[in-house]
């Protein structure tokens, strides 16, 4: 992952220690769980430029690690998987198609639109 701050790259550790520390773990606890060995050198990381800057893009959420699929990749896969005839099976794709419909909230009932109505006949004349 390169740091946009500083152009340079940050190793895996660094990353882990980043995301580490923005999900709110402290300093030295983010980075033994980065797997650092040195229990001090944490000090003279957090201090780093291109540290202090990836943290506050994971924790706006700007930093895209690539773990997490985002919304268009996800219904692209939906949409890709309901279409496929021949190499996925009925069921698959039927809840493929299921889920986009939620989506898109094709099985609500729309209110207000599609009333019920009745026709009353009172035969009430004397």
């Amino acid at each position: 992952m390169q740091s946009v701050a500083t152009g340079k790259k940050l190793t895996e550790k660094q990353m882990a220690f980043c995301r580490f520390c923005a999900e709110g773990l402290p300093p030295a606890q983010a980075w033994k769980k980065a797997g650092y060995a040195n229990r001090n050198d944490w000090k003279e990381t957090i201090k780093q430029e291109k540290i202090l800057a990836c943290i506050e893009r994971i924790k706006s959420g700007e930093e895209d690690d690539g773990t997490v699929a985002e919304k268009k990749e996800i219904l692209s896969f939906l949409t890709d998987l309901m279409r496929d005839e021949e190499g996925t099976d009925t069921k698959t794709r039927m809840k493929a198609a299921e889920l986009l419909g939620k989506r898109v909230s094709l099985f609500e009932k729309e209110s207000g639109k599609e009333e019920e109505s009745r026709i009353v006949i009172v035969d009430d004349i004397p």
